[in-house]
């Protein structure tokens, strides 16, 4: 009869090798997700939007009674992606308008009826490298009397990325967005 022999005590080489592989596989695994979150991170800073809202305001040179004064107010992408607009609310005093008439009248606080050229701005897809002349003040009196009030004025965007990664920015906060959960029009919401 042949005798068996007893094992041996210890790390049998075996066991070292197969405890080295699992060892070696989770590295590679979790290097693997590590990656994997770069790459994620990676795809969402190239289409990363950032829309600045603000206000132009002009005149020609040598004209010292500032009859020909303009203003404009626009929104502009500043990024490297497309800002979808799914909101967009403009106040006076704290008290949301509808409408840029709406808007400048209150602050006027006179009933005038400015005249202006408008680009809607609501619902609409900016590209990098963008701008948008939301406002285009036509009757140029009015332009001294507005800029004189337009702390007053304020307007703010909620826009999403591509990958509904979502910010909100205004004009008083000089283009610092704030992100947000989602963006969906309220009862505040602009109308043009």
């Amino acid at each position: 009869m042949t005798e068996v022999s007893p094992r041996k005590k210890g790390i049998q080489p075996e066991m070292l090798v197969g405890v080295s592989a699992v060892f070696i596989g989770v590295c590679a695994l979790v290097v693997s997700l590590y990656e994997t979150e770069l790459m994620r991170e990676e795809q969402r800073s190239a289409v990363l939007p950032i829309l600045e809202l603000g206000r132009s305001y002009y005149t020609k040179t040598g004209d010292e009674t500032r009859t020909n004064w303009r203003l404009s107010l626009h929104a502009e992408n500043v990024g490297i992606g497309p800002a979808r607009v799914h909101d967009f609310v403009v106040t006076v005093d704290g008290k949301p308008h509808p409408t840029w008439r709406s808007a400048f009248e209150a602050m006027l606080e006179d009933d005038v009826r400015i005249r202006y050229g408008q680009s809607t701005i609501n619902g609409r897809t900016i590209p990098a490298d963008r701008s948008i002349k939301m406002f285009d003040l036509s009757n140029t009196e009015f332009v001294v009397p507005i800029i004189a009030e337009f702390e007053r004025l304020d307007f703010e965007a909620c826009f999403c990325s591509v990958f509904d990664e979502c910010w909100t920015t205004s004009y008083s906060d000089f283009g610092a967005t704030e992100p947000v959960a989602e963006c969906q029009p309220g009862e505040d919401s602009f109308t043009e």
